[in-house]
């Protein structure tokens, strides 16, 4: 608690162990699999799954930009780089008391660009998963008032993905399932391949997070810059908020929200201030062409937004004022980042609630009320007050 705030942090991350795989991976996957160890930073990584296909950090243009910036940050603030290197339950809610924050929604660090590539196994894929989830719920048993988790799900196979959902919900209590935004071996959400996932979780009455990835192969809108001079962090500005927009035009015009009211989108790390836009857009259009479209929805764009999504607001987006304005109070949940290179620990929690333009209701909305219905939580178990 801060101020007199109860907190959920909906995308406090992880830093999962280099050698997580390596030392759990079952066979045969774990033969098969080649790893070239990260920094304690979560610097450049490669791994190489066999048959050609691998995971290769060091190919994203932005990778030397995050570089530079985390080894700034992290000297600024040696807490982050200690927590950096050593995750663990004490750390991480001795820093959670420090912030303010109550309960932390855990999502992967490393498992973010791991599987985004094109060609990979499946069944490989969905070992990489289960190594992941069963270490994230281990973790949270430390103190699981306090810790839950977002499962990991391979995008590879929907059937697979489908029963690692209802094994990491039923079996190990996670609060919900993610994936990234990117796509991967050309499938799109609105594709028939994810039908198989889109049922199970509307079954499970499941949240999706959805957070971006600063790694894919083919599905990659940074190829445009590759090789140009000063494009980094136009690279940075653009990629994950456009992962972001088309995430949502693909569950909302394809019809996937139209048929799986009880799936709970979640857009992570992208900020919330686009939203207003995006969804006046996305109404303008079908109101105009939708009539030629060839499929129908029953509600208007905006309508499934309001009635089944979320975004995730940056402690210092004064933007949040205006989503606010537009009527999706109720839509939008709180994250601090922590502890990666751009979150403003310990200050995050500090930050939004000096946001003018909230009025103290709306605040207690987006930083416990919206995110305590969707994941089910109840009466706060109290940080450290601040």
């Amino acid at each position: 608690m801060k101020s007199g705030f109860n907190v959920i942090d909906s995308e406090l991350h992880l830093m999962e162990p280099p050698d997580l795989w390596e030392k759990h991976l079952p066979e045969p996957f774990r033969s098969r699999t080649k790893f070239s160890h990260p920094s304690a930073l979560g610097g450049a990584a490669r791994v190489e799954y066999g048959n050609g296909v691998a995971y290769d950090a060091n190919t994203s243009e932005i990778r030397g930009l995050m570089k530079r910036h985390t080894e700034r940050r992290m000297a600024s603030d040696p807490r982050l780089a200690f927590a950096a290197r050593n995750c663990a339950p004490d750390v991480w809610l001795t820093d959670m008391d420090v912030e303010g924050i109550d309960v932390a929604v855990l999502m992967p660090t490393r498992m973010l660009g791991l599987l985004m590539v094109d060609g990979l196994d499946p069944e490989h894929a969905l070992a990489m998963c289960r190594v992941y989830n069963d270490y994230a719920h281990e973790f949270t048993t430390a103190a699981p008032e306090r810790f839950k988790f977002w499962a990991w799900l391979p995008k590879q196979d929907a059937r697979l993905a489908a029963a690692e959902a209802r094994r990491c919900m039923q079996e190990l209590g996670a609060i919900g399932v993610a994936m990234t935004t990117h796509g991967v071996d050309d499938h799109l959400l609105l594709d028939d391949f994810y039908e198989p996932l889109w049922a199970e979780l509307d079954r499970l009455g499941a949240p999706l997070g959805l957070h971006v990835s600063n790694s894919a192969q083919h599905d990659n809108i940074r190829v445009r810059y590759q090789g140009h001079p000063r494009t980094e962090v136009l690279m940075r500005s653009i990629a994950g908020v456009y992962y972001a927009m088309t995430s949502l035009e693909e569950l909302i015009y394809g019809g996937v929200l139209e048929r799986y009211p009880s799936i709970k989108p979640v857009i992570m790390e992208t900020s919330v201030g686009w939203l207003p836009w995006l969804l006046w857009r996305m109404d303008e259009m079908w109101d105009t062409f939708g009539p030629d479209a060839g499929h129908s929805l029953t509600l208007r764009p905006s309508d499934y937004f309001r009635r089944q999504c979320y975004a995730v607001a940056d402690c210092d987006e004064d933007l949040a004022r205006y989503v606010v304005d537009y009527g999706l109070e109720n839509n939008i949940l709180f994250s601090t980042d922590y502890p990666h290179h751009d979150s403003p620990w310990p200050e995050g929690v500090n930050t939004f609630l000096g946001l003018e333009g909230l009025t103290d209701a709306v605040k207690r909305k987006i930083m416990w009320d919206n995110g305590a219905a969707l994941y089910g939580i109840g009466v706060a178990t109290t940080a450290a007050a601040g």
